[in-house]
C-alpha cells in the first residue's frame, strides 16, 4: 500500500497563558525579552477567552481539512490539573468529528505543577484526563512515537521514568517494520544543533544523544515539537526537527497557527498556516 496521507500538528493551545502574561510591567516585559520571549503589553485580564477563540478556529480548520489525525504537541493548558482549563479544552476538542482522532502529547505545563519538574501525581492526573504520556501508534506505513519530553529536560527528578522512555523509543525503533518513524514531543530534540548546551527549551544532552543515535541507526526521520511558541526548523543529514508556532499565545514573530504535514512515499512536506487566515476554505 502506498503511503499517502496528511495530519495536522497543533502546539501550545495553553489555556490561561494570555491572562498569565497580561498586566505585566515594562520591567517584567524587558526581563522576558532578555530570554528571547516576546510578551506584549496589555491590561490585566482573567479567564481564557483568547485561547477558546483560537483553539476553536484550529478545530474548525481540522474539521474542514479532514486529515488522518491531529496531534497536539503539549502545553494543552497553562496550569497542570486546572479543571476549568481542562474542561474547556476537552469541550472544544469534543466538537471535532469522531472520525478524526486527536493524539495528545504532554507538555511541561500539563505534567508539572511547578511547570518544570514533573512528579507522579501530576503525571497521573494528566493520564486521567488525556491518556498515556508516552505511547506509539501507526498510520498506513508510518510509525509515530509520542514521548513525555518534560521528563527529559533539566532538572531531572524521575530518572527511572526518563530512561524508561529512552528505552521505549529504542525498542520501538529497533522493532519497527515501517517505511518511516516520526517522533512527537513537546520539547524539540534540539533548537540549533545536536551539540547545543542544555537549557529548558530542548531535550537534555544526556537523553538527546542516545535518542539521536537511535534516530540515526533506525530511521527516525523527523521530530515534530512545540514549546518555543514560534517556528524553528533545523536538520541534520538524518533527521529534521520541526518546532511549530503556537495555537495560543505567540512568544516570537510567528502568529498563532497550525502545521499541515503531507506524508508521501518520497517523504514529509509541511507548511505552517496562521489561524486568522484559515477561517474560510482550506489552505493551499
Amino acid at each position: 500500500m502506498s503511503t499517502n496521507f496528511s495530519f495536522i500538528q497543533l502546539a501550545d493551545p495553553q489555556f490561561g497563558l494570555f491572562a498569565s502574561y497580561s498586566g505585566l510591567t515594562d520591567e517584567e516585559i524587558d526581563a522576558h525579552a532578555k530570554r528571547g520571549v516576546i510578551v506584549k503589553k496589555t491590561h490585566k485580564i482573567t479567564g481564557f477567552a483568547d485561547e477558546t477563540r483560537l483553539f476553536s478556529l484550529a478545530i474548525q480548520h481540522v474539521q474542514r481539512s479532514n486529515p488522518a489525525f491531529v496531534v497536539v504537541c503539549g502545553d494543552i493548558i497553562n496550569e497542570a490539573g486546572n479543571e476549568d482549563q481542562i474542561a474547556e479544552v476537552k469541550r472544544i476538542a469534543g466538537l471535532l468529528d469522531k472520525s478524526i482522532t486527536i493524539r495528545w502529547v504532554s507538555g511541561n505545563h500539563d505534567v508539572a505543577f511547578d511547570r518544570i519538574s514533573p512528579d507522579q501525581e501530576s503525571i497521573d492526573r494528566y493520564r486521567e484526563n488525556f491518556g498515556p504520556d508516552y505511547y506509539a501508534f501507526s498510520h498506513q506505513n508510518i510509525r509515530f512515537l509520542v514521548i513525555n519530553s518534560t521528563l527529559l529536560t533539566p532538572p531531572n527528578t524521575l530518572l527511572k521514568e526518563a530512561w524508561d522512555q529512552v528505552a521505549f523509543v529504542e525498542h520501538e525503533a529497533m522493532n519497527a517494520k515501517y517505511e518511516r518513524i516520526v517522533l512527537l514531543s513537546h520539547h524539540p530534540l534540539f533548537i540549533k544543533s545536536p551539540d547545543e548546551a542544555d537549557s529548558n527549551w530542548s531535550i537534555e544532552k544526556k537523553y538527546r544523544n542516545p535518542l539521536l543515535e537511535v534516530a540515526k541507526k533506525h530511521g527516525i526521520k523527523a521530530n515534530f515539537a512545540g514549546h518555543l511558541h514560534r517556528n524553528n526548523i533545523v536538520s541534520t543529514d538524518y533527521i529534521e526537527v520541526v518546532t511549530s508556532g503556537p495555537v495560543g499565545y505567540p512568544l516570537g514573530q510567528d502568529p498563532s497557527g497550525l502545521r499541515r504535514v503531507e506524508v508521501t512515499p518520497k517523504g514529509l512536506k509541511h507548511q505552517y498556516h496562521p489561524l486568522e487566515t484559515t477561517q474560510t476554505g482550506n489552505p493551499s
